[in-house]
């Protein structure tokens, strides 16, 4: 007999971008998180919990599709909802969807409420699928007119206020941008009101679009800027992004967000691998967010996947001590790595890492066209799985969704699944990992259906969530187990009876 049951529902039989047909099968009382909110216990570090009060764990991808880019540099393809069936099978629960300030507000004070439906469509399919959705003010150089020749996005055109200064290469970003940064936080006057206020309006825009303002959301977040770049007097965070950040959540509360608010440091930070000796707190808004990209090896040296890990485990321990002195939990929302074999130890690395601290993460990116930075996807166009590297595969580790009270470890494997729950007693789910049929190599041979309880085996109900297109075929297993109150260690295994 097998001990967990399959219940299984046909909900949708849609098209995917190759006119295949896809059937996706799951149960409905598994649904996407809403009502995330930041909980702060007695003892132990905050973390992030759903309208019932289960501690989530977020898992999942970046798709920069709604991203505004120079014509010459067009990373992602638009975004459907066979995308978010096939990140469901996948076992994600987490997409994080970078918006341009140029396309929500391409003049001053007017709103582009087409881009805004787009946004709204996008938490919607999310939500069919199990997926909640982090609405990210994303920007790159500042502005798509500040280094059209690379990655830049951002301010509109009529938000640039640069002195006239050249768009002469500075490092890694330009003369020009940099004083429109330098603008940006100095609060200029532009088109007769601070750069900051207009900002403010557009994010506050999208972020009551996308249904932030209602505690039955799946939005688990707004992010107030991407990778702020530092620009200005020192020290920066204390004299520039501080302030900004106080003046965002100010606004975004007084405009009805009620969703957590995430906040990321300079982009030094990703260099650096340190925000430690800068990092102090700025707000008492109990639902904030510590939003960190761990590029360990990538950007800077060591520039190699094998000789940069002692730098991530340093990295993380880093983000947790800063978390801490921000008094909020922290997310690798954003960590990536070009694809081959090479770098499937360093992403093997930071999964590790981010069970050991047990922290949510998303990966960038989902998908690429062809062109600049298109080594880095998880999936194929497609949708089929990548045969350069293991990424999709590891990616879809069996791992915690969410349980009741506070999980306290976490370790995965493809063979299984432990945690370590202390709490009320409750229902616990935790996905099983991804079987691929069709589509790429399998690595998981069976996915998660056996549970135990401190030994005990236990009876967990399965969800079965499958992608099936004419190039993918995945599936795997959604656990819904009851555990008791108290300190428990679940352990979920392919194994029957």
């Amino acid at each position: 007999m097998v001990l967990a049951s399959t219940l299984c529902l046909a909900l949708a039989g849609l098209p995917d971008a190759a006119g295949a047909t896809q059937l996706v099968t799951g149960h409905p009382t598994i649904a996407a998180p809403i009502g995330v909110h930041v909980v702060h216990p007695a003892a132990g570090s905050p973390y992030l919990a759903d309208a019932n009060g289960q501690m989530l764990l977020l898992r999942g991808v970046d798709d920069n599709a709604l991203v505004h880019y120079p014509s010459d540099h067009r990373e992602a393809p638009p975004v459907s909802q066979a995308d978010f069936a096939e990140m469901a099978a996948l076992g994600f629960n987490f997409i994080r969807l970078p918006v341009s300030w140029s396309r929500i507000m391409p003049r001053p004070g007017v709103i582009n409420h087409g881009y805004l439906d787009r946004v709204a469509q996008i938490v919607s399919w999310a939500r069919i699928h199990g997926i909640g959705v982090l609405v990210d003010m994303h920007q790159d150089n500042y502005s798509v007119v500040t280094d059209p020749t690379a990655e830049a996005d951002g301010a509109p055109a009529w938000a640039v206020d640069d002195n006239g200064t050249p768009c002469t290469p500075v490092i890694t970003t330009t003369a020009c941008a940099l004083a429109a940064f330098s603008n940006f936080w100095a609060n200029a006057t532009v088109s007769g009101r601070p750069l900051q206020s207009w900002y403010l309006e557009a994010a506050t825009a999208v972020a009551q679009a996308a249904g932030a303002t209602s505690p039955s959301s799946n939005v688990v977040g707004v992010e107030l800027m991407n990778e702020p770049w530092p620009s200005g007097p020192s020290p920066f965070e204390q004299k520039s992004l501080y302030p900004f950040y106080q003046r965002m959540i100010s606004g975004l509360r007084q405009g009805g967000v009620v969703v957590p608010l995430w906040f990321e440091p300079s982009i030094v930070r990703d260099i650096t691998d340190n925000a430690v000796s800068v990092a102090a707190r700025f707000s008492n808004d109990p639902n904030l967010v510590y939003a960190v990209h761990i590029y360990s090896g990538v950007f800077a040296p060591p520039y190699g996947p094998s000789v940069s890990l002692s730098a991530m485990a340093t990295s993380y321990a880093n983000a947790a001590k800063e978390a801490a002195i921000f008094g909020t939990p922290f997310v690798v929302d954003e960590f990536g790595s070009s694809s081959t074999p090479a770098w499937n130890g360093w992403l093997g690395a930071q999964l590790t890492q981010q069970n050991d601290y047990v922290v949510g993460s998303g990966f960038w990116l989902w998908k690429q066209r062809k062109g600049s930075w298109a080594n880095w996807a998880v999936v194929h166009l497609d949708g089929s799985l990548r045969s350069s590297s293991l990424r999709a595969q590891q990616l879809s580790q069996p791992h915690v969704d969410s349980v009741p009270g506070e999980l306290m470890s976490t370790s995965a494997s493809a063979e299984n699944l432990t945690a370590s729950v202390d709490g009320p007693g409750g229902k616990a789910v935790f996905w099983g990992g991804t079987e691929v049929t069709k589509g790429g190599t399998s690595t998981t041979l069976a996915t998660l259906r056996h549970v135990a309880v401190d030994g005990r085996p236990v009876t967990a109900h399965c969800q079965m969530v499958r992608y099936d297109t004419r190039v993918a075929d995945l599936s795997g297993c959604r656990l819904t187990v009851r555990i008791p109150a108290g300190l428990q260690v679940v352990v979920a295994s392919p194994g029957t009876r």
